[in-house]
This record gives structure tokens, sequence and C-alpha cells, in this order.
């Protein structure tokens, strides 16, 4: 295959957040957690924007699949490149689960509160999600690591 050919199915991923750009490169498809049910975006897809909700993107790259945790933002996809802008983005590897589920005991605690507002509850919805998402990130990732 050329090399014209194989830089024709590859598109650019760039995924920033408030803090720096957590990861910028050339993939051949992504799949992103969105508010109706999971997108997958390969190259040449129709130019679309994305409101994202917390839970695991992956992307596969060269042969290889990885995956990340992302909170909620938005996606901006063209024909050539997906631009995730979100809150938060973590790699499985680098997650603490310990702090993860005392997260999600906290959240849990708020969101079940009789004295919570409905803004507090859906922030805690929120909280719920990515905390979830984190933990099985996690533990996909380590059970990954036994089979190799």
């Amino acid at each position: 295959m050329a090399a014209n050919e194989q830089k024709a199915k590859k598109m650019m991923l760039e995924v920033v957040t408030p803090y720096d750009v957590f990861f910028e490169g050339r993939i051949e498809r992504v799949v992103i957690p969105a508010m109706d049910g999971q997108y997958g975006i390969m190259p040449g897809h129709s130019p679309l924007v994305l409101a994202i909700t917390p839970g695991i993107a992956r992307f596969d790259v060269d042969g290889e699949s990885r995956s990340f945790v992302i909170s909620e933002g938005f996606a901006e996809i063209g024909q050539h490149v997906v631009i995730i802008v979100c809150n938060a983005a973590e790699w499985p590897e680098k997650i603490d689960e310990d702090r993860a589920k005392q997260a999600l005991d906290r959240a849990t605690a708020r969101y079940n509160s009789v004295t919570s507002t409905e803004e507090q509850r859906l922030y805690a919805r929120h909280a719920i999600r990515r905390a979830k998402a984190r933990l099985a990130s996690a533990k996909e990732w380590k059970n990954e690591k036994k089979d190799l």
C-alpha cells in the first residue's frame, strides 16, 4: 500500500482539556460516548458536532486499540479531523481506583440526599457516571494487562 493511501485511511484526533492537549495524533477510527449512544467515526465521516457524556472513548492507531476516560464536553467531527473538547481526560493506567471508588460513594450519597436540590442531583449524576467510567476503564486495563 502506498504511503499516500495509508495516510488517506487515517484522520487526525485531538483531545483537549482546559489544562492541556491530552492527545494528538493520526488514527484509523474513534468511538466516542455521546448523549444518545456511542458514535464510531472513521475517515471521511460527514461533519457533525456531538455532546459528549462521561465514559470510555476508544481509538485505533497502527493496528492497536487504546482507550481513555473522558468527562462531559463536545466533539467536532470533520472528514479528516476529530476534535474533542472535554473537562477531563485520563489514561486507564493513571487512574487511582481507591480515589475513584471514594468519588463514586460521595456522588451517590449526594444524589440520594433528601436535602439535595435538582441542580445538585444533576452534578452528582455526572460525577457518578464519570466515577463508574473511571472504574470500568481501570478494570478493563488491568484485565488486558493480565492477558499479555
